[in-house]
């Protein structure tokens, strides 16, 4: 059964240093085309328990990618001062002058009001999280923002810089031309698999100490002096 045609999953790997970055969507368009046909028009199928036709219509629920390719596909810009999705415009980072990286120190703000984590200053980055939990940005929250949004698409595109203080944004998703996209709730999932190897490379290559690899080096040690 698995060598039949209708039962093929496809694949795709997009090295590093060849990664579209925005031109993604150029190469979506054939399926989100498809999608809005299916979505609009649906498609005869045959129901082999009850013998009959119904017509079938489809909807894309959401997307499941790594971290970069999050980036790619939503159009949100994964790196430097608001890369978190979650947080998006009050994302709480903080850049690194001798580690020269961002980090972000705001994961006490998910916790509850009174829980002890807040007020514990020694544990954590010297001083009480107050901050309330940040808003998530609802799919008509991105729609609405991008509405003006001019895509740069091409070989050549304009060198700007990826984020912005009012909109850290890189482009307008190419989703969004689908008419039921903003209404839904998780629109981009992580891949938890991947974010797992890289947070376990991090842990091991720290322990075991390994040179030009861990993450317990001079400047990271300056950083926390700071």
């Amino acid at each position: 059964m698995f060598t039949k045609p209708e039962y093929f999953i496809l694949s795709l790997l997009i090295p590093g240093p060849s990664s579209p970055k925005n031109n993604i969507d150029i190469y979506l368009q054939p399926l989100v085309h498809e999608l809005k046909y299916l979505w609009d028009i649906g498609l005869e199928t045959y129901d082999a328990f009850t013998k009959q036709s119904f017509r079938m219509l489809v909807a894309l629920t959401g997307t499941v990618s790594e971290f970069p390719a999050y980036s790619m596909l939503s159009g949100w810009s994964t790196k430097g001062k608001w890369a978190c999705p979650c947080c998006n415009h009050d994302t709480c980072s903080q850049y690194l002058k001798y580690s020269r990286k961002t980090c972000y120190m705001g994961h006490r703000r998910f916790l509850d009001k009174n829980h002890p984590w807040r007020s514990d200053e020694r544990s954590f980055n010297g001083g009480k999280e107050e901050k309330p939990t940040p808003k998530a940005l609802s799919g008509s929250d991105c729609f609405n923002e991008l509405s003006q949004f001019k895509n740069d698409f091409g070989k050549k595109q304009l060198k700007k810089k990826s984020v912005d203080s009012a909109r850290p944004w890189k482009k307008r998703s190419i989703f969004f031309d689908l008419p039921y996209w903003k209404d839904n709730k998780c629109r981009h999932n992580l891949d938890v698999m991947h974010i797992e190897k890289n947070i376990c490379d991090s842990v091991i290559v720290t322990l075991l100490d390994i040179p030009r690899k861990t993450e317990d080096h001079t400047n990271a040690r300056l950083d926390l002096i700071v």
